[in-house]
């Protein structure tokens, strides 16, 4: 049966978590096929050995390894192979936050059907499981698909897209090093106008760190590549709104108290380990 969603995971060196994005697809109650393709660049611990443990298991995992120019070249990579008609992008220190996750984001959806939105869009958590401080809740806004132009953006490890509208777009910019995503999705916005429909529910979990989130330094980066990537399309003083507004987003999602665990997984993944 020919995928209707493709899982996009790409890791570098990534045995500590691994597993758990890994066993979180496996996991998935759906009546649509799923295909997750795992793509390698190069690990020297134990990831691709835990890849292929999983994969031996599971004919739904597709491996790709080989050298990569980055996370958004190795990105275009899994793309590039993907069969599915949607595509999400899972990394490899996330995982989907229950069994019925890809059934509850594709409600309402079947394979080929002339009214499948473009963009399916969930929210995602991002933080230290149990730890009591600061973290986030990455809600997508309620005006996304709508207000179009203006910065908001979707959470990526919560955002379905068409694969037809991947490719169109030209995929991520390999250049980029930190905002390809977002940038891809403000590409995608402002030339298709891609029909959105809002999940209104957790998609993912994201463990805190990333290129894009290890300090006030790297987004203020990610800010300055997003806003040379606008200015050209959008003028200088939109392309300031823009970013203005996506750091708005991105600041009222912070919470304080204890980050929320997902015990159904963790029991999973303890019954999966004695199969």
């Amino acid at each position: 049966m020919r995928p209707f969603v493709s899982i996009i995971t790409v890791s570098l060196n990534a045995a500590p978590t691994i597993e758990d994005t890994i066993a979180s697809v496996a996991m998935q109650r759906a009546n649509v096929a799923i295909e997750h393709i795992c793509v390698d660049g190069g690990s020297t611990d134990a990831t691709r050995a835990i890849i292929d443990r999983w994969a031996e298991r599971s004919a739904g995992i597709r491996r790709l390894y080989g050298p990569d120019r980055g996370i958004f070249d190795a990105m275009n990579s899994g793309l590039a192979a993907a069969l599915g008609e949607y595509v999400l992008f899972l990394n490899a220190d996330d995982f989907l936050v229950g069994a019925a996750t890809i059934a509850t984001a594709l409600r309402g959806t079947s394979p080929g059907a002339a009214d499948n939105p473009g963009v399916l869009a969930g929210d995602a958590s991002m933080g230290v499981i149990g730890r009591r401080g600061f973290w986030r809740h990455r809600r997508v806004p309620r005006l996304l698909g709508r207000l179009r132009g203006c910065g908001f953006y979707p959470v990526h490890q919560g955002q379905f897209t068409q694969r037809g509208l991947l490719e169109a777009v030209g995929g991520f910019d390999a250049s980029q090093r930190l905002a390809a995503d977002v940038n891809q999705y403000y590409d995608m916005e402002r030339r298709f106008r891609p029909a959105t429909r809002l999940i209104r529910a957790d998609v993912a979990f994201m463990r805190a760190g990333g290129a894009a989130n290890t300090g006030w330094q790297a987004i203020y980066a990610g800010s300055a590549e997003i806003f040379r990537h606008l200015a050209p399309t959008h003028g200088r003083c939109r392309a300031a709104a823009m970013v203005a507004v996506k750091t708005l987003q991105s600041l009222s999602e912070v919470r304080y108290g204890r980050c929320p665990h997902q015990r159904w997984f963790d029991r999973a993944v303890a019954d999966s380990a004695h199969r």
